[in-house]
């Protein structure tokens, strides 16, 4: 952990303010979305259970009676009892495809956790973007305040006109008004973000969290990519179970008593593989398995390439925030510089708006490259698999 974001925990921490780290296991232990999910693999190992149950055994049961033309009349029965018997390399197959699936499902969940996570991170960032613009005009009011406050004490002294002052006073009350704006654009931001990660009372958040970027460049932990050849290894697994003509043979035992003699009976039943073959379901699973194969190498192309055009915007939106952090240093000298003169000499009232204006720009566009920061490094981390686990 940086130390930039340890001192912003202990900040949080000393003014009672809940951490990102912490609102995120909040909302990873209480989101339903996730159980809802985590449901979900706990029926895949039903399923993949189902893959290698054994079919029950039948029994038959039969009672003959006997009517000679001759004679007494005598009884007889015959007992039958048959078990499907798996094949030997039939069954090695339905457990790989079992293993698989439940792997499939697994990986499942990993990548809806870490969806999960991600967009939480940028509701997150949203949030802290909409509070701190919020936050700036609230010092923009200060600013135009004085401005018009000085305005009017020269007003009332005779030195500037009455259109000066009324110009400073409506400057001071649009900026309340788009204050008073951002601050719902704000708590909208807020309570959207406590309803997609499934928390239903309030909570007070650090609104300065620095998200920071895996340095890890592999794409080998992608949960897209992860997904991608789960399902491929599955669709292998059912293409060789499909390759199995025969799956079953049938072993019966078989008692019969007749009138004469007692008979009995030890068998196999063996399926003939002549009109369905499964050629069709082998060849559809072939195919599935080259497909997906396809969407990987197609995925990871993707990533691959924006995993450049991430790293190149993040350091372009260094070196902006590096510039805008230079030019706010000389704005702010020069706004003071220009409210100081503008108490004591006819400086004109638009040149101090002007710098006032520029001044907030400056501000309001470092608000906006740490937001492009922070998302960058958030999607970073999605592409490299930082919150599979």
């Amino acid at each position: 952990m940086s130390k930039s974001i340890l001192i912003s925990g202990l900040l949080c921490t000393f003014l009672g303010a809940e951490s990102f780290d912490n609102f995120l296991q909040k909302a990873i232990k209480s989101s339903p979305y996730l159980q809802s999910s985590a449901v979900a693999v706990n029926q895949a190992k039903e399923q993949s259970s189902l893959l290698t149950r054994y079919e029950n055994p039948s029994l038959e049961l039969e009672y003959s009676d006997f009517n000679p033309d001759v004679g007494k009349s005598v009884s007889g029965y015959r007992v039958n009892i048959a078990q499907p018997i798996r094949l030997w390399g039939v069954a090695e197959n339905r457990e790989k495809l079992a293993k698989d699936t439940l792997k499939n499902a697994d990986v499942s969940y990993v990548r809806k956790k870490s969806m999960f996570i991600r967009d939480i991170s940028l509701s997150y960032i949203t949030y802290m973007n909409r509070l701190n613009i919020y936050h700036l005009t609230g010092e923009e009011v200060q600013i135009a305040q004085k401005i018009y406050a000085i305005s009017l004490a020269r007003y009332n002294a005779g030195t500037i006109s009455k259109a000066l002052m009324l110009q400073a006073k409506i400057d001071y009350e649009m900026v309340q008004i788009k204050n008073k704006s951002l601050q719902l654009s704000s708590s909208q931001a807020y309570y959207a973000l406590l309803a997609s990660a499934g928390i239903d009372e309030e909570l007070e958040l650090d609104d300065n969290y620095i998200f920071i970027p895996n340095r890890d460049k592999e794409n080998t932990n992608n949960p897209n990519i992860l997904l991608l050849q789960a399902e491929q290894n599955k669709a292998l697994s059912q293409a060789k179970l499909n390759a199995n003509k025969v799956e079953w043979i049938n072993v019966f035992a078989e008692l019969e008593s007749a009138p004469n003699q007692d008979i009995t009976r030890v068998g196999f039943n063996f399926p003939l593989a002549i009109f369905n073959t499964k050629s069709q379901e082998y060849s559809i699973a072939k195919l599935e398995n080259s497909r997906i194969g396809l969407l990987v190498e197609n995925e990871k192309k993707q990533l691959n390439i924006m995993n450049v055009r991430l790293e190149k915007e993040r350091s372009s939106l260094q070196e902006l925030s590096l510039s805008h952090e230079a030019m706010l240093h000389s704005q702010e000298e020069l706004l003071e510089m220009f409210q100081n003169g503008y108490k004591i000499a006819n400086i004109n009232l638009l040149q101090l708006q002007d710098i006032k204006n520029k001044l907030i720009a400056t501000k309001k566009a470092l608000i906006q490259i740490k937001t492009a920061l922070n998302k960058n490094a958030v999607l970073q981390n999605y592409n490299q698999g930082k919150y599979n686990d």
